[in-house]
């Protein structure tokens, strides 16, 4: 909140609680601000006597705590009402202690739901706090930051929502403007560099074509902003998907004869869906570039790369590899040359086989990706980072955790440096780093770490990111594998959510790793036949991604003879057990770390049946 900007417009605004200003700060957090002081008692007094506002934290934990209690009565003490006093809900329901049997989650302290009396003491009349909901299935970050904002400022919730929409807006047409507008500038600097090289009148028939190419990219970029009825189209109800869907369209339609502008452009849409989660929109845009891209030459490559990125997230493997393959054919034989986009290429060629289980190869491909993005002069540190991420991934899962804990914490030194402890780049890394933790067998550490990607992720992203899901999905496996069933099947149960939702209700096999997790919690609770019905809907979702024998299918079968061994079905267990060993023998080897760990569970299954068990990565 103190590095909100309110909107210049409402600034100087008077309003009840006095002018607008500029920011909202400084805001004083008492576990932030507090242990420096000797005298915590005098210290608090005086922080609630100089604050104009309460941010009260609710929660079941909070609505229980007495120094929560008693900061909320000095602060109404000091200030004589209520109306000063702002809620944020982060768990639990609000007044639930009105409704029997679920007393247990309320999450407003008393002092919160009833005001204070003449003599100071709280009185049996209701108050009505105003009351942000952070959750995800409620306002979310943004809206309850707005909310919180509005009611310190004294502003309207609709002044501020109306005002951030249009600033969104204005940025994106910004980011989009200055994207395209680079590309079209780097474009015309590879043509100058070929200037130098060639005839005078050569050079004239480039200059030519280059500045028809720049006009027409301007022409594009501007009749993308313009509204196309202005007495219908109201600017406040145009999203980011209007714009990136119209961008699709006029770029295939009106840049056919521009087939490099044109490919540029729909590489770059398509990233952008990509990021947004919108998998289908970026396959449509960018298999319609297909055409164009087949006749470019080098030039086309990124735009195939963006549609292997998509197809990989969409689960079709096979067709992601064979893209990728296409796109690397179309870089051509001398691998001098563009060694950024060949490193990018490596990149997702590793992602890919990862995701097949394919380690070795997996490897070299991010080897290779390494390799290329070192020699290249203008490889971001973040590319960098990226290829150390996702082979530290990929070593974890071979069982080679330190190697792996060392390449991860490479990548994340790397994300802090260039990009800040808030990127998502940076969440991403600490989610591997979990992943890695969970995969040794270091659940605590795990936890810490997943929470911390949580943090970041939820602060930066929307709430049905799938980038969110994977995370949710690790969090819900490690607090499993701890025994806190509730938590965990709250995290599974809200990625397979987001997941469902990201994939158009298509089956994919992230479900089916959320699923099996779920399966176990079920068992955990002594739901045998639910606990397989879930197991069942993971195969399912393995069979439609994979298309063949995975290591998931194996791992699959293991967990199931843990359901069954749990409720007494031992020969079913260990029919299960066999084909589960069997299947990952075939995938993986025998030598691999996760079937000699699998195996040596179905050899104790029989004696002591484990409550837990562990699925292969994706």
């Amino acid at each position: 909140m103190e590095s909100y900007r309110i909107p210049g417009k409402l600034v100087g605004t008077v309003t009840p609680v006095g002018v607008v200003p500029k920011r909202l700060a400084p805001v004083f957090r008492d576990r932030d601000e507090l242990p420096a002081s000797s005298d915590l008692g005098a210290e608090l007094t005086a922080a609630l006597r100089r604050s104009m506002f309460l941010i009260v934290i609710c929660s079941p934990s909070a609505a229980k705590s007495h120094w929560v209690e008693q900061e909320i009565l000095q602060f109404k003490r000091l200030h004589g009402g209520d109306g000063r006093v702002l809620a944020l809900i982060v768990d639990g329901l609000p007044y639930a202690s009105d409704m029997p049997g679920r007393e247990a989650e309320e999450c407003f302290p008393r002092s919160l739901r009833f005001k204070l009396g003449p003599d100071g003491k709280l009185s049996d009349e209701p108050a009505e706090p105003i009351a942000a909901d952070l959750r995800p299935e409620a306002d979310g970050k943004r809206l309850a930051t707005l909310k919180l904002i509005a009611g310190l400022a004294g502003l309207r919730l609709d002044d501020l929502v109306q005002r951030e929409t249009q600033r969104r807006m204005q940025r994106l047409a910004a980011v989009t403007v200055g994207a395209m507008t680079g590309m079209v500038f780097t474009g015309g600097l590879a043509f100058y560099a070929n200037e130098r090289r060639i005839e005078a009148n050569q050079q004239r028939i480039i200059a030519q074509r280059e500045a028809a190419a720049a006009k027409a990219a301007s022409d594009y970029l501007v009749g993308t902003f313009e509204l196309s009825n202005p007495a219908t189209e109201n600017p406040r109800t145009i999203t980011a998907l209007t714009i990136l869907g119209r961008s699709a369209d006029r770029a295939r339609n009106e840049l056919r004869d521009q087939p490099q502008i044109q490919v540029r452009l729909l590489a770059t849409l398509g990233r952008a869906y990509n990021n947004l989660g919108l998998f289908k929109e970026a396959q449509t845009a960018l298999e319609g570039s297909l055409p164009a891209v087949r006749t470019v030459g080098a030039d086309g490559a990124e735009a195939l790369l963006a549609l292997a990125n998509t197809y990989k997230k969409q689960g079709d493997l096979d067709k992601a590899l064979a893209t990728v393959r296409q796109a690397q054919a179309q870089l051509g034989p001398d691998i001098t040359q563009h060694p950024g986009t060949r490193g990018y290429a490596a990149l997702i060629e590793g992602q890919i086989l990862t995701s097949k289980s394919e380690v070795r190869q997996g490897v070299a491909a991010f080897d290779r990706a390494l390799a290329f993005y070192r020699s290249a002069k203008d490889t971001s540190p973040a590319s960098l980072a990226m290829a150390l991420n996702n082979r530290g991934l990929l070593l974890s899962d071979d069982g080679q955790f330190d190697a792996a804990d060392r390449s991860l914490t490479e990548a994340l030194a790397i994300y802090q440096q260039a990009l800040g402890d808030r990127h998502v780049s940076t969440g991403k890394t600490w989610f591997a780093l979990a992943q890695n933790d969970f995969n040794a067998g270091k659940l605590p550490r795990a936890e810490e770490r997943v929470a911390q990607a949580l943090r970041i992720e939820r602060g930066v992203l929307d709430g049905d990111n799938p980038t969110l899901a994977d995370t949710l999905s690790m969090q819900g496996q490690i607090l499993q594998g701890e025994g806190k069933l509730a938590d965990a099947e709250r995290s599974l149960r809200e990625a397979i959510s987001i997941y469902r939702k990201a994939f158009n209700n298509r089956p994919h096999y992230l479900i089916g790793i959320a699923d099996v997790y779920l399966g176990l919690i079920q068992s955990d609770r002594g739901d045998t036949n639910g606990a397989l019905e879930t197991l069942a809907d993971a195969k399912r979702n393995y069979d439609a991604s994979y298309g063949k024998l995975h290591p998931n299918h194996g791992d699959l079968l293991v967990n199931r003879a843990q359901v069954l061994a749990k409720a007494g079905r031992m020969a079913e267990a260990q029919a299960d057990c066999a084909a589960g060993i069997q299947i990952l023998r075939q995938t993986l080897g025998a030598d691999a770390s996760f079937t000699k760990s699998s195996a040596a569970t179905c050899e104790a299954l029989s004696a002591k049946p484990r409550k837990a068990g562990s699925a292969a990565a994706p």
